[in-house]
């Protein structure tokens, strides 16, 4: 990682010496210092309206879900509808009841479909209004899935209505070579660029991609045209340690049954099993499972589909691969030095979260056990 990003760059993140904002103090920004002072590190939002994994889960929490775009969301948005989770996203304007006064949970494509609740979670207005109607205090919304965190965590949720924070991450250079594959062909996002197709990915890099340290940019709550620097990076680290539950595209299983832990969701379930097998399958290889993955998200990050079965289009969205000693890899990999150090961190806590969740999810078979052992023995005295 260091050759790519260069040496001054991965050294000044460990030892977090240099290109600092001036608004926050070197001693601040420190490792050493926010170990001492764990959650001073966190920005409010996060710290105040969201619960740490060390918080077992139990009571009913409204998860907030971020989507990053070409990351997964998509496809795990699709199993959680499957799976009869009421969500909060955005819906296509002829069905999506936003200029109601109230909040409905509805099935705007009849019985077979998903359940959502008539707000628009990819604007910031659209936020303001659910912030309004007391989206998360109304509970009725099981998951929102939004794609600006910092905003949605700071206007839906308070301290009497925490929430847990999942996100889905993808290494930096594999998530823009996908976008510029795909906006240059979905002509159904407002976001199309059919220019993009008459040009190089190296070329796009270079003068028409915009979107750099994305990830870091989103989490401390700035503009994408705005500059990002290490105190951006780790404060944008400091909260996804200690308040995210982090999983990755390329370990998509293994994140889903671990966001399963965290919500609750009964996977001996018959119903879970189908909508998992659906994605997952039995008898596929690990290969088989991430193109599937990946061209679910080629059916789009900013509309949902109108049934609730999970469906896959295995020849969509195909494009090359942009792999390490290219000079499309090495612009895009330099260009996204903090998105590329917070990604390789957030691998770690992958790693390091495993034995936690793993706890929680023996602890809920434990109790299933007891709850079913109850029952039977109720049955048995009558």
């Amino acid at each position: 990682l260091a050759s790519i990003l260069g040496i001054a760059t991965f050294q000044n993140y460990y030892n977090s010496i240099s290109l600092v904002d001036d608004s926050l103090s070197q001693r601040q920004l420190s490792s050493s210092w926010i170990e001492r002072h764990p959650e001073r590190g966190v920005s409010a939002w996060a710290r105040n309206n969201f619960r740490p994994l060390s918080s077992a889960p139990g009571e009913k929490e409204t998860v907030l879900f971020w989507h990053i775009p070409k990351s997964g969301g998509t496809t795990a948005k699709s199993i959680y509808r499957c799976l009869d989770q009421t969500i909060a996203t955005r819906l296509p304007s002829s069905v999506s009841r936003t200029e109601e006064k109230e909040l409905v949970a509805f099935k705007p494509y009849g019985q077979r479909g998903g359940t959502y609740v008539n707000v628009d979670m990819t604007t910031r207005s659209g936020m303001l209004r659910a912030e309004k109607m007391g989206l998360v205090a109304s509970g009725k919304a099981d998951m929102l899935f939004a794609m600006d965190p910092s905003f949605a965590g700071e206007h839906l949720y308070d301290k009497q209505h925490k929430g847990r924070i999942l996100g889905l991450f993808r290494h930096p250079v594999d998530r823009l070579a996908s976008k510029f594959y795909y906006l240059q062909k979905a002509d159904w996002e407002k976001s199309y660029r059919p220019e993009w197709a008459d040009m190089s990915i190296l070329e796009w890099a270079e003068k028409h991609n915009f979107d750099e340290n994305f990830l870091v940019k989103k989490i401390v709550g700035k503009k994408l045209t705005d500059d990002a620097g290490m105190a951006d990076l780790i404060i944008a680290k400091e909260i996804v340690r200690r308040r995210f539950i982090v999983g990755l595209l390329d370990e998509m299983e293994e994140s889903v049954h671990r966001f399963n832990v965290m919500l609750g969701v009964n996977e001996s379930d018959e119903k879970t099993k189908e909508c998992m097998n659906e994605v997952f399958g039995t008898t596929k290889d690990e290969s088989d499972k991430s193109d599937e993955v990946d061209s679910m998200e080629a059916q789009g990050d900013e509309g949902d589909e109108k049934d609730n079965a999970v469906e896959i289009n295995t020849n969509s969205n195909k494009h090359p691969k942009i792999v390490e000693g290219m000079p499309e890899y090495k612009l895009m990999a330099e260009r996204n030095s903090l998105d590329m150090i917070l990604y390789e961190y957030i691998r770690l806590l992958f790693q390091e979260q495993k034995t936690v969740i793993n706890r929680y999810a023996r602890e809920a078979l434990v109790q299933q056990h007891a709850l079913t052992t109850n029952v039977q023995r109720k049955r048995q005295l009558r």
